[in-house]
């Protein structure tokens, strides 16, 4: 009895030290990744500290987030700047940040309709993931286990590492007994990798919640007024046009899909 007391003890302690891990992650996002021409690759930050964790894009012209505050300038958040891709084709590098609080089993995040800024709060576990137990493969030194899962119009092939934490992961992926390195959808157009793995950094300290301050949305509320905004811009298209002719407007790159069809006129 009393040697399964050390054990039960001994699995308490080694499961919560695994949800106290100071992670930080940097990845390598790719979207349109199946194109030459269009794909857009930036790199995001994760960092993981107990029951917070803060990802976030670390573009080049982007100040670090560091110290206590976690971030220094938030009016940096939602900010973003044009990046010409090829003719007659603009994408755009966007200053995002998802904030997880585990605790609350909530992620916070901005977003853009047009050029307003938006905040959308959602429930953390967003993908009903399938482990796949026997598929296993190495990524920077830790053993990672396979899950698949749909999201919002994709499905997805993830890997996790239980060893390195037991939570967290990049974007809006999470919900796995393992933190997820890597990510991509099945046709190609999304992909994360991890780029360099730090365990127990000192460079994390709390990680505080930037939205606090700010209203927030649902998923819901944000796809119906995204289709508004749409609307609004269709009406614009139409008072340009000639009488007779016809017009439309579409969401063709997207990593998610809005369920928004083909608006016409």
């Amino acid at each position: 009895m009393k040697y399964f007391k050390i054990l039960v003890v001994t699995l308490f302690f080694l499961t919560s030290n695994l949800y106290a891990q100071k992670v930080s992650i940097t990845y390598n996002v790719t979207s349109n990744a199946s194109d030459e021409i269009l794909s857009l690759s930036a790199k995001y930050n994760l960092y993981i500290n107990g029951s917070t964790s803060a990802y976030y894009s670390n573009n080049d012209d982007s100040k670090k987030y560091e110290d206590q505050l976690f971030i220094v300038d938030t009016d940096k958040i939602g900010g973003f700047k044009e990046v010409n891709i090829a003719d007659n084709y603009t994408g755009y590098l966007v200053q995002d940040l998802f904030y997880k609080d585990y605790n609350e089993s909530t992620l916070i995040y901005n977003e853009l309709i047009g050029t307003k800024k938006v905040i959308i709060k959602e429930n953390i576990n967003l993908v009903d993931w399938t482990i796949e137990s026997d598929s296993k493969k190495t990524i920077l030194e830790y053993e990672c286990l396979k899950a698949t899962g749909t999201f919002r119009g994709r499905e997805y092939e993830a890997y996790f590492a239980p060893a390195l934490s037991q939570r967290g992961g990049p974007w809006k992926f999470d919900g796995l007994p393992g933190v997820i390195l890597s990510v991509r959808s099945l046709d190609g157009y999304y992909v994360i990798e991890p780029l360099e793995i730090v365990k127990n950094t000192t460079d994390i300290s709390e990680i505080s919640n930037v939205y606090n301050k700010e209203k927030l949305i649902s998923w819901d509320t944000y796809k119906s007024n995204f289709k508004k905004w749409m609307v609004k811009q269709l009406k614009k298209i139409k008072s340009r046009s000639e009488s007779g002719e016809n017009g439309s407007i579409e969401i063709t790159d997207r990593v998610e899909d809005l369920e928004i069809g083909k608006l016409s006129f």
